[in-house]
């Protein structure tokens, strides 16, 4: 373990299970903890260089009218999706053991299984504003409350080095636990997440976090976020859609079942599945193969 002075930062190179419960610790305590070289150096050059061919084909900001949606996403920021289909290295980072780990503590007991929320290329250019805090649990503010369950689990994972001038993510440590969710952070309350390319930021949802402000003039910053959330609850990304059954039949079952390409499984306790067609598994109802 790393001691570090703002958010704790740990060895990726530590087994597995002991990684996981050192995660769950942190996550515990602070919302956030780093763990460095999640990504070994093969999966990182790949995942950078399919992502950098993905981004040079769009333009930065989004399409949509609504200004809040514009004013979230960033007018000099590139974000989109289906990275199962964009690099086959995504993949790895889907199944990664550690986040899984993590996942399946915070998100099992209060599910059957949970799906992927987003896998999102967030890249932020230069000039960009700082992103305002906010709680990815809001996504379902119904559910969203001091004290309550935990209904998504993120990790921003760093393609580039994310330092405090390129935009590192903003983080408010112990945010998760105000008994008063309508409260703002002060500054000195806010956290940059600044670790080298390789690493990840994991954390909860429901504590504060936003991307920082790129104050360079010509690099942009490479994160990718991976998110999983309760198997009952509607994810941000349509999975399916964005993972044709051409692509997602070559991964492991898992990783299907991730992607939305498997139905919420019934239980001896509770009979009932969601995500069916003609009420049976997908790829049973649709012939798949």
């Amino acid at each position: 373990m790393i001691a570090g002075p703002e958010l704790t930062r740990l060895d990726g190179g530590t087994e597995p299970s002991r990684l996981v419960a050192d995660v769950l610790a942190s996550l515990e305590r602070d919302g956030g903890v780093i763990v460095h070289d999640m990504i070994s150096a093969a999966v990182l050059a790949t995942l950078r260089a399919d992502m950098e061919l993905a981004a040079a084909r769009l333009h930065a900001g989004t399409r949509a009218s609504d200004e809040s949606v514009a004013r979230f996403w960033g007018a000099t920021t590139k974000r989109f999706t289906r990275l199962a289909m964009r690099s086959a290295s995504f993949t790895d980072l889907l199944l990664h053991p550690v986040l899984l780990g993590v996942a399946d503590a915070l998100l099992l007991p209060h599910c059957h299984q949970y799906w992927m929320n987003t896998g999102q290329m967030m890249i932020i250019g230069p000039g960009e504003r700082a992103q305002y805090l906010h709680r990815d649990a809001d996504n379902w503010a119904a559910i969203n409350r001091p004290g309550g369950m935990e209904v998504t689990v993120s990790c921003m994972f760093a393609l580039s080095d994310f330092t405090a001038d390129l935009g590192a993510t903003r983080v408010v440590p112990g945010s998760h636990r105000w008994s008063d969710y309508t409260r703002r952070a002060v500054d000195d309350e806010v956290v940059a997440a600044v670790m080298p390319a390789g690493s990840g930021l994991l954390y909860t949802g429901r504590v504060l976090h936003g991307g920082g402000a790129n104050v360079t003039t010509d690099e942009w910053r490479f994160g990718l976020h991976l998110s999983f959330v309760l198997g009952w609850l509607t994810p941000e990304e349509a999975g399916p859609l964005g993972t044709p059954w051409e692509v997602a039949r070559e991964l492991p079952a898992r990783a299907q079942q991730l992607l939305g390409w498997r139905c919420y499984p019934a239980t001896d306790r509770d009979p009932s599945r969601l995500w069916t067609a003609d009420y049976e598994d997908l790829p049973v109802a649709l012939d798949l193969s």
